[in-house]
């Protein structure tokens, strides 16, 4: 019975060294409830917005998309990388499977959604800048789709590894590397 326990003991203990986590035991305990509902948040987008616009798009990541249109909307913003707030988006995009061509202007209204440009044609690259883990503003392995119309226009869409980052997180391990410590209030 012992030998089982320091098996199991010594087991969970190497397997969460190997992860890699950079925060302190006290900080991953003390903000576990915080964390754990900041990564059932990241799991999805959702922009709703209004403005002239008619467009649709359906993606199972930004390699296979497809749809198109153009618009100037102004949209309430729940997005990928923590992005809370409200924008201004401007601009057009046309989107084959594996073949692109946008310009989109992103104005942004609040502190946490960050300004951008996006010009691209041809094949997205997940190595580009706009798709960058912990700072881009777009996930390039998101699956979903956006609506626009006349006046009204949204977004939906899940983040398969955010949701494997969100089940892992209830064992402590954070693949996203986007857990909160008490160095990020300081």
């Amino acid at each position: 019975m012992r030998l089982k326990f320091f098996c199991l003991l010594t087991f969970f203990l190497l397997f969460f060294s190997a992860a890699p986590l950079h925060a302190q035991w006290t900080d991953r305990l003390t903000l576990y409830l915080p964390n754990r509902v900041l990564d059932l948040l990241d799991v999805f987008t959702l922009n709703l917005g209004g403005g002239p616009t008619l467009h649709g798009e359906l993606y199972a990541t930004r390699a296979c998309e497809v749809g198109g249109g153009l618009g100037y909307t102004f949209q309430f913003i729940k997005d990928h990388n923590r992005q809370y707030g409200y924008a201004a988006l401007n601009g057009f995009g046309s989107y084959l499977p594996f073949a692109t061509k946008e310009d989109i202007e992103r104005r942004p209204g609040s502190y946490f959604v960050p300004e951008e440009w996006i010009t691209h044609e041809g094949v997205p690259d997940p190595a580009d800048p706009i798709y960058a883990p912990h700072t881009g503003i777009r996930d390039f392995w998101e699956i979903g789709g956006s609506l626009g119309a006349l006046l009204v226009d949204a977004t939906v869409s899940i983040h398969p590894v955010e949701i494997l980052d969100a089940v892992l997180g209830f064992f402590f391990i954070d693949i996203s590397d986007d857990d909160l410590t008490f160095e990020n209030f300081r």
